[in-house]
């Protein structure tokens, strides 16, 4: 091996001495990156090359400085509780997509990270520098284009769907006074319509009612599944009880999996009140409330227990997990300020 030359190495050990045997230098240096993009979209500092090449006759290597990041560290914090920590691109930073066929730049607009407005979030996976000879689709060169900017891997979200809207309801009711309201109202979207049962009595008297409602739709990822419902509960003069217990579930692997139960009583009951929980369903096809209630009254006055549902709803979206993902990119004193290269004509194929 010969002692002269450019020394190459890589994280496996494997050393290569660089000589004009092998090629010869025809450019190298130091160069500031761009603040903006060319006037055709592209971007990226031009290298002379004093003479035309083709692709094959040539080699480049092109080594970023230290990058600089544009991202927003932000909490999540839910009734007191620490929920969920992440990286998010930065609103009043520019980022860039790239077609790799061409290397044009398409300006893209980050979210500015309202609360619950999902699609204004920007989750960033990750983010690290990048550069490289940008051929933008030519196959000989008298001019080699070197790109460098910092890149960010993140997900463009979009907002939920209610998919129960577009569902089908159906419910039964046993026992109790029998339905309250019709089922169909659980989906359209109205928080004054209802669906439900509940029983009453007097005197030294028990009763008992249940009833269940659901929505299906065409199989979606969820991420949130709510009901907004009524749990009534009151006892008369020496009333025993006015009880009840609620499941909210969701369908998918070939099932009814519970998400979310409760339940109340007559010091607990309240007219109208959200019950949401938050997760990651894959291939749900339909949501369920199944409620069951009692009351007894032992002496005078009435006890009641009641329980209607309003709304249901499924909120979540047809995407597959990756079809959210994108690349983008800051460049200049956004990204990468400077780049070395080397550019050299190889004497080997």
């Amino acid at each position: 091996m010969s002692t002269y030359g450019l020394k190459l190495s890589n994280t496996a050990g494997d050393i290569k001495i660089l000589t004009p045997d092998d090629g010869t230098i025809i450019a190298a240096g130091s160069t500031t990156m761009s603040n903006s993009l060319e006037g055709d979209n592209t971007y990226g500092e031009d290298i002379a090359l004093g003479a035309t090449y083709d692709e094959d006759e040539i080699g480049v290597l092109v080594v970023p400085r230290r990058p600089i990041y544009g991202v927003n560290y932000n909490q999540y914090i839910d009734t007191g509780t620490l929920f969920y920590n992440t990286f998010y691109l930065d609103s009043a930073k520019t980022y860039y997509t790239r077609n790799d066929a061409n290397g044009v730049m398409t300006s893209f607009s980050a979210g500015n990270k309202t609360v619950n407005v999902k699609n204004t979030w920007n989750p960033v996976l990750s983010v690290f520098p990048i550069a490289f000879w940008d051929k933008m689709g030519a196959s000989t060169f008298s001019n080699v284009r070197l790109f460098a900017a910092t890149t960010y891997l993140i997900r463009e979200l979009d907002n939920d769907t209610n998919y129960s809207l577009s569902g089908s309801a159906s419910g039964s009711t046993s026992g109790g006074a029998g339905p309250h309201g019709t089922v169909g109202e659980i989906k359209d979207d109205d928080v004054d319509t209802f669906y439900g049962n509940g029983c009453g009595v007097q005197l030294s008297n028990s009763c008992a009612y249940s009833y269940e409602c659901q929505v299906t739709f065409s199989p979606a990822t969820i991420f949130k599944a709510e009901s907004l419902q009524e749990e009534f509960g009151v006892i008369g003069a020496g009333g025993n009880y006015a009880i009840g217990s609620w499941k909210l579930r969701l369908y998918y692997n070939t099932q009814w999996n519970d998400v979310l139960t409760g339940d109340w009583d007559h010091t607990s009951s309240t007219v109208s009140v959200l019950r949401s929980v938050s997760g990651h369903w894959k291939n749900v096809s339909g949501i369920r409330l199944e409620v069951s209630g009692s009351a007894q009254n032992n002496f005078a006055g009435i006890s009641i227990s009641e329980h209607v549902c309003y709304e249901l709803r499924a909120w979540g979206t047809t995407n597959t997990d990756d079809s959210e993902n994108e690349t983008v990119y800051s460049i200049g004193n956004q990204g990468i300020t400077t780049v070395d290269y080397m550019v050299c004509r190889k004497r080997f194929t």
